[in-house]
């Protein structure tokens, strides 16, 4: 083996020992960012209190009275129109 390629291949096992670390640094910033996102939405939920008289829309029965409603006016108009 030539010298050169001890050399060449020293500097490419150091361009990568660095790539690791800066990989390595780049993951664990990622997740303490992850631990700071659902440490702040915790706190959030905790800020808020869970209340069950919200008030809520129509529900399903009210639907279904309005399209039944609607079927019926378009029934009749469609009927006498004819």
């Amino acid at each position: 083996m030539y010298r050169d390629d001890d050399v060449a291949g020293a500097a490419r096992a150091n361009a990568l020992i660095d790539e690791i670390a800066g990989l390595e640094r780049e993951q664990v910033a990622a997740t303490d960012r992850a631990r700071r996102l659902e440490a702040a939405r915790q706190e959030l939920a905790d800020l808020r209190p869970v209340t069950m008289d919200e008030p809520r829309g129509p529900g399903l029965g009210v639907h279904l009275v309005v399209l039944a409603a609607s079927a019926i006016t378009a029934f009749l108009a469609y009927s006498l129109l004819s």
